[in-house]
């Protein structure tokens, strides 16, 4: 069995609720906004841990300023989550609806892009 690594928030902003749980994941629903969380875990290839972070809304893509707002209900406002745009040969769309991110929960693997600046 693997161990929860990911602490769900206890308090949720007006409207989400947890929908599903199970071993590797949460599943969050907001019935009024019509959109839904799914956040799960897994040791990937590089050996690290990775939190996966999917957003859909009914009949549309997530706007950036929704995607942001969730990441930071489920994941805090300081982790680093990076959205990844594979090559084409790569995609498995499930769902033309849904954004993706991710966060490394051993260590932060990516470079200071800000080049010591402090800002994107």
């Amino acid at each position: 069995m693997e161990e929860i690594i990911f602490k769900p928030p206890t308090i949720l902003p007006r409207g989400w609720e947890m929908f599903d749980e199970n071993i590797d994941g949460y599943r969050y629903v907001n019935q009024t906004e019509r959109q839904t969380v799914i956040i799960s875990w897994s040791k990937e290839l590089d050996g690290k841990m990775w939190l996966h972070f999917s957003m859909a809304c009914a009949g549309r893509v997530p706007s950036w300023e929704e995607l942001r707002n969730a990441k930071e209900i489920f994941m805090g406002t300081e982790s680093k989550a990076i959205q990844v745009i594979p090559p084409r040969s790569q995609y498995v769309n499930i769902n033309p609806r849904v954004l993706h991110l991710f966060v490394c929960l051993d260590g932060d693997p990516l470079p200071d892009f800000t080049g010591g600046g402090g800002t994107l």
